[in-house]
């Protein structure tokens, strides 16, 4: 099967000759992009560079499409080594995305389970096989990972106040920092335009889909203003099927609802032609259902003693964030930019048992200040630096709602410079170098203190033009990620270890741009990374005295419970902080785009990985890690590791729910008067079970699969349509898994069938 999906995937990327070449003038009649495509509609919030009189010929060029996240300044593709994908606004419209789990998905070197319904937080999303830890989520070039601590969940995102999401491949250390060391998304928020315009939207669809949309804003003269309000809401309620060696789980999704609320506002003032102040802020509100694990265990009552036998959650996130922007052109001329950037982002997220109403939950309260500083010199022709300072400032606190427990009260900030300079000796080559040096502040927690070491990240990068269609790219980078707050001292629903160690390791790729003509483009990339001591959780069992067995006890084995003996996934169990001494990814990805007429468009996306576990947490480490917490007066004094056979067995695996093989291919027809469909076909590959992170911890469960098992691949067809039916008023259509497909979008989690959602959206 994994074959067959691979020569597929191959089979639709090389069609490429066949594209007929098109006018700029054909070109600006499509709206649609994918995420391969890079529109030339889009970024209109971001000055074009200066393009030659030969550059801007009549023909338009796909790589000519400008990012800000290569390099931290307007950039065109086909001027950088980097490897972006930019979301457009036409595209998160195409997609039918709702947030920014749901935008990227698609996207090259991108494998994600957080897209749809049902999508939970328990799910994930890899950049290269790398996990969510080292990602970096940025707003308008500010980080905000470290907020959500231990839930970061892009489906707590929006994207109806965005223009657009650019993703950038492989690390970005060098220019946004520890967080950034397997790749970066940004989230480029909307600009007004018009001196007036408004937008409208509700959707309405299955399983309680229910989704209100408003924006407003304007601009006059030199002030300018944006604002936006979403209500969404689903109950998730869908039925699921599960084929398992054991027989077939039935049942209906629980405890998948959310309810959230988001509000955003945008404020710009043109001080004169060359100095432009910015204000942006936010409030969101989220409450959603959780469940780990969500396959019903037919022999066992739903609920016993008051308690399900799922663990059920209730998570509750309130954010709020505002942020200064002043830009100014320096000088008389183009060649000099600075940009400085104030802002504060807060995150508090509480979680309860759902099932307990009487329990008043935990909670973590993270804030950060950011402060950054950045110079942009183009001092001739061939030669740019872009360099600044950046301050990170963290502080939270974790504890129970009741006051029983304190899981830390931390602060601690994270200054840096960096610099990358760009030489273009030729116009068919291009070199870049740069480095980023960071000096932490020691992590304080009560008495206890940690001192984390200074990191110096350089990073080299090339590119060749090799002939005017064809350029050869790569990159390589040192990276560095330091462990967060809750990584080292959690004590709530996941055990902190005040002993892991930096991540650090080397990201390296290689690719290769084609276009033969301005209408078609095949990218393609290898990319390679080796990750020591990559934090991620490890499943430890309670020892005898918390389950109430004596050590002596025919019940206790080793020190251990007898896991046979308490079936209640919920509490034989805790998820533990530890590192992982050695992962190393590789892959493919590729992107392919082809206009094959102004009403015709098609493109396909594929990314293969290989993520290895080359040597898995030590046992005997992990228990004196336990009994030095339990003499910190930490939970650990109740927690023992698993037994080392169990912890190799995880070697040479592929690393939990990274798909082998992922694939997206789309078709889309557009009409001059507006109407548009599209049709995505979705292939994605088998994945190794999580029974690292997710219950059900007994091995009494039938539909529970052992350590290095492999879930089903699966393939989904999906549908989006958009008829005007006035000249103002626009009907959408989505229909997903057109093909009725019952699959396990991660292990425990089961996808649903058939599912639709319609609406009306009407702007001026």
């Amino acid at each position: 099967m994994q074959r067959n999906l691979l020569l597929l995937s191959l089979l639709l990327l090389t069609p490429v000759a066949l594209a007929e070449p098109m006018t700029k003038a054909q070109l600006l009649q499509q709206e649609g992009t994918t995420s391969g495509t890079l529109s030339p509609q889009t970024l209109a919030q971001v000055p074009e560079p200066n393009l030659t009189p030969e550059e801007d010929s009549g023909e338009i060029d796909l790589l000519n499409e400008v990012t800000v996240t290569a390099t931290r300044r307007s950039t065109r593709l086909r001027d950088t080594s980097s490897t972006v994908y930019i979301v457009g606004r036409e595209e998160l419209e195409q997609k039918g995305a709702n947030n920014v789990g749901d935008a990227i998905r698609g996207v090259p070197g991108v494998q994600t389970n957080l897209f749809g319904a049902g999508s939970d937080v328990h799910n994930n999303y890899f950049i290269r096989g790398l996990p969510n830890s080292g990602l970096g989520i940025l707003v308008d070039g500010r980080l905000i990972t470290n907020l959500n601590q231990e839930h970061f969940d892009l489906g707590d995102l929006p994207v109806n106040n965005l223009e657009q999401v650019e993703v950038l491949t492989g690390s970005g250390a060098v220019l946004y920092g520890s967080n950034a060391v397997g790749g970066v998304v940004n989230l480029i928020t909307r600009r007004p335009t018009e001196p007036l315009e408004a937008r409208f939207k509700t959707e309405f669809g299955s399983y309680g889909y229910s989704n209100y949309l408003a924006s407003f804003g304007g601009k006059m003269e030199r002030f300018g203003y944006m604002l936006d309000y979403q209500q969404f809401d689903t109950s998730n309620d869908y039925y699921y099927e599960v084929q398992r060696p054991t027989g077939l789980f039935t049942g209906v999704r629980p405890n998948g609802y959310v309810n959230a609320r988001n509000y955003n506002a945008t404020l710009t003032y043109d001080l004169d032609e060359r100095n432009r102040l910015a204000l942006d802020a936010y409030v969101r509100t989220n409450t959603r259902g959780i469940a780990p694990f969500t396959i019903i265990d037919p022999t066992r009552p739903l609920e016993t003693d008051g308690e399900a036998q799922f663990e059920i959650t209730r998570l509750s996130t309130e954010s709020q964030g505002v942020a200064l922007t002043y830009d100014s052109q320096l000088g008389l001329g183009q060649d000099s930019e600075l940009q400085v950037v104030l802002g504060l982002d807060h995150n508090r997220i509480t979680e309860q048992a759902g099932y307990e109403p009487e329990d008043l939950g935990v909670y973590t309260d993270i804030s950060a200040f950011n402060a950054q500083v950045r110079h942009n010199w183009q001092f001739d022709p061939t030669n740019n630096f872009t360099y600044g300072f950046d301050y990170i400032r963290e502080f939270g606190n974790s504890a129970a709602n009741d006051g029983s427990l304190t899981n830390f009260d931390s602060a601690a900030g994270r200054p840096a410079i960096f610099g990358l300079y760009t030489w273009t000796p030729s116009e068919t080559l291009l070199f870049n170098v740069g480095a980023r040096y960071t000096v932490p502040d020691p992590l304080v927690n009560g008495s206890f203190t940690r001192t984390l070491s200074s990191s110096f990240d350089p990073g080299v990068g090339a590119r060749w033009q090799i002939t005017p269609t064809l350029a050869l790219r790569g990159n390589y980078q040192s990276v560095y990620r330091a462990p967060n707050f809750n990584d080292l001292f959690g004590a709530t629903t996941h055990i902190g270890n005040p002993f892991l160690e930096a991540e650090t390791g080397t990201s390296l790729d290689v690719g290769v741009d084609w276009q033969p003509s301005p209408s078609t483009l095949l990218r393609l990339t290898y990319f390679h990374s080796d990750i020591n001591n990559l934090v991620d959780y490890l499943l430890v069992r309670n020892s005898c005295a918390a389950n109430g067995f004596a050590e002596a006890s025919p019940e206790c084995v080793n020190g251990l419970a007898d896991e046979s003996l308490n079936n209640d996934p919920a509490s034989n169990a805790e998820r533990f902080r530890v590192s992982y001494p050695r992962l190393s990814t590789s892959g493919l990805e590729g992107a392919f785009n082809w206009q094959v007429s102004p009403r015709l468009g098609f493109f396909a996306t594929i990314t293969l990985t290989d993520s290895r576990i080359l040597e898995a947490p030590d046992a005997a480490t992990t228990n004196q890690q336990l009994d030095a917490l339990a003499g910190l007066g930490s939970e650990g004094q109740d927690l023992r590791g698993v037994d080392q056979a169990e912890r190799d067995a995880l070697i040479g695996t592929q690393y939990p729910l990274v798909p082998f093989s992922t694939t997206r291919l789309g078709v889309t027809y557009e009409e001059p008067t507006g109407f548009q469909a599209s049709l995505f076909a979705n292939l994605s590959g088998q994945r190794t079970v999580d029974v690292n992170h997710v219950g059900p911890f007994d091995t009494t469960h039938p539909a529970r699969l052992a350590p290095g098992s492999l879930l089903d691949g699966y393939t989904t067809l999906d549908f989006s349509a958009r008829l005007p039916l006035t000249s103002a008023i626009v009907a959408n259509v989505y229909i997903d898994n057109l093909l009725g497909t019952y699959y396990e979008r991660s292990y425990g989690n089961p996808a649903p069938s058939f599912n639709f959602r319609v609406g009306l959206a009407y702007g001026f």
